[in-house]
Parts: structure tokens; sequence; C-alpha cells
């Protein structure tokens, strides 16, 4: 009986001691890329434009949970052997694949890319956490729960989701930027700086609305929001 009480302890205390599994897939040279194209199931994503940087990309594949130490330690499987990414002409494909249901434990999938500046990005998953930082030509964006940070500039930003919690905060104003959200439930941020003349729609069922200054027709950035229920803040 004391035998069969440790040996459950043992393999517990074994497991945690051991560090989760990571595997990566690399493309090291992406100096001929101009847009991204982000799709399938949840991951995280980390995208920056620094010219200061080599251009490349990694998909690597983390588990985590109860099981991650032991189920790594015995299998040879990781977690991201269903997804892909590949350069097609100047386009960069990554294709975000769960692992099995029958998996013991969670898997994390993570995209980190940094590409030349005024690349557009694509991203059409059913969740994700990104965080952009640089400089892009667009943004367009898709699912159902979204997180997004963008710490730079893009000309036009469309985002369509269910859930969706947004910072976005300009470095510069070119007077060209739009940008359009869709979403049932929004939490939003937007920084133009103080001083930015922006032409602003809100569109709700139930908002808040947080601006320093009304709303100047005709002024550009341009930014429309529809939602179920939104809370906003414009800078």
């Amino acid at each position: 009986m004391i035998i069969l009480l440790v040996m459950p302890v043992l393999l517990v205390a074994s497991a945690a001691a051991l560090p989760d599994k990571v595997s990566t897939t690399a493309i090291p040279d992406l100096s001929g890329v101009r847009a991204i194209a982000i799709s399938g199931d949840a991951s995280s994503i980390n995208i920056t434009t620094r010219s200061d940087q080599p251009y490349g990309a990694s998909l690597s594949g983390r588990r985590k949970g109860w099981f991650s130490s032991w189920y790594s330690s015995w299998y040879f499987a990781d977690c991201r052997d269903n997804s892909n990414m590949r350069v097609e002409n100047t386009v960069l494909h990554i294709d975000i694949a769960a692992s099995s249901w029958l998996d013991p434990s969670d898997c994390v999938i993570e995209v980190n890319a940094n590409v030349p500046a005024g690349a557009a990005l694509r991203i059409d998953q059913s969740a994700f956490t990104a965080r952009l930082t640089g400089h892009f030509s667009e943004l367009a964006i898709a699912g159902k729960a979204a997180d997004i940070t963008l710490d730079g500039h893009a000309g036009g930003i469309d985002i369509r989701a269910d859930a969706v919690r947004a910072s976005l905060d300009f470095d510069r104003v070119e007077a060209d930027e739009r940008v359009s959200i869709r979403a049932r439930a929004l939490d939003a941020y937007l920084g133009f700086g103080d001083s930015a003349p922006i032409d602003y729609k809100v569109t709700a069922k139930a908002s808040w609305v947080d601006a320093l200054q009304p709303s100047v027709p005709g002024a550009m950035p341009r930014v429309e929001i529809d939602g179920d229920f939104v809370r906003v803040r414009i800078r």
C-alpha cells in the first residue's frame, strides 16, 4: 500500500521538474515579403518591422497543463505538427492547426516574425492575441475572439470579430488613416495624438465613448465603430 501511494507522488514530482516541450520551425530570410496571411486555430502572434534586426519568422509549439511534462517526456510528437509556414512569391502564409483533441495537454502555438516595414497583415483565426510593433500598410483581422495591440502605424485597419479588445497606438498621423471595427463586444483604445482632428462615428446598442475632442466630419483619420456593447477611448 505504501508503494502504491508513493509512486504517484514520485511521478507527479518528476513531471513537475521537467520543462515544457518547445519545438520551433523557422524561416530565416523574409526580406522579400510584403504581406503576411495567418489563418486557422488559436495562436499567440508577435510581429515587428525592425530594420535593425534580421527579417525572419518562427513557428513554435509549447505544451502546457497538467500532463504537459509527462506527455513531452514519453511521446515524440510536438504540438505544432499540423501547423505550417511557407512563402509564396511575396506572401508569408502561416496556417495554424490545433493538436488532436485526444492530446492530454493543451498546446500553445506562438508566431514570431520580423518583416520589412510597409507589409500588409491579414489574420483570420478563431481566437488569438496579436502584438504588432512597427509600420504596416494594412491590417485586416477576422475571428471570434481577438486581443490586438498595435504600437506604430497602419494606413488601414479593418477588424471583424465577436469579442475584441484592441489597443491601437499610432506613433504618427499621415491624415489618410482609416479604422473600421465591427464587434459584438468591444473594449478599445485608439491613440492618434492630442492635436489630431478625427472623424469618428460609434454605433452601438450600449456604448461608453471617451474622447478628448468632438468628431470633425471629413477629417482624417476616420474611425467607424459598430457593435452591440462598446467601450472606447479616443485620443
